[in-house]
């Protein structure tokens, strides 16, 4: 009767271990972001400069600042949350840095304009690798040909 008893007790106690044991398991899920490649579709017009496309562009994703890359190459953006995001290129030119609030002074043409190409697109970013192609015209009304 008492082999019986400690039999029984010890069962309990393995259940009990393995009933903590399983339900404290947590799943471990994968961070829920993506990678972006970025790439630009630059549409030529009749009266730009051909050296524009190759300048440098700033990118920008949901407003800020990414990094900066040549019109001919590819920028390659990590860690981006998954969800709906705005994309930005931009191509003016820079003056300076004001020291007060530490951003770049772009020279402004023809009224106040101080981008010379631009081009924008939304994209929704899920897990994994996400091509981005951004389209950019150029406003041949503030670029001089040399």
């Amino acid at each position: 009767m008492r082999k019986k008893l400690i039999r029984y007790i010890y069962l309990f106690i393995v259940m009990v271990i393995l009933f903590f044991v399983l339900t404290s398991c947590s799943t471990v899920s994968p961070p829920s972001t993506g990678i972006v490649t970025i790439d630009l579709d630059i549409s030529y017009a009749l009266g730009i400069d051909s050296g524009r496309p190759a300048d440098n562009y700033y990118i920008y994703m949901d407003g800020v600042y990414q990094e900066t890359m040549a019109g001919s190459g590819a920028l390659t953006i990590t860690d981006v949350p998954v969800g709906m995001h705005g994309f930005d290129a931009y191509n003016y030119m820079i003056v300076g840095i004001d020291e007060d609030s530490m951003r770049e002074s772009k020279l402004p043409f023809n009224g106040g304009s101080s981008t010379l190409c631009s081009g924008n697109v939304s994209h929704l970013v899920e897990t994994g690798i996400n091509y981005v192609t951004i389209p950019v015209y150029c406003n041949p009304s503030i670029i001089m040909v040399e």
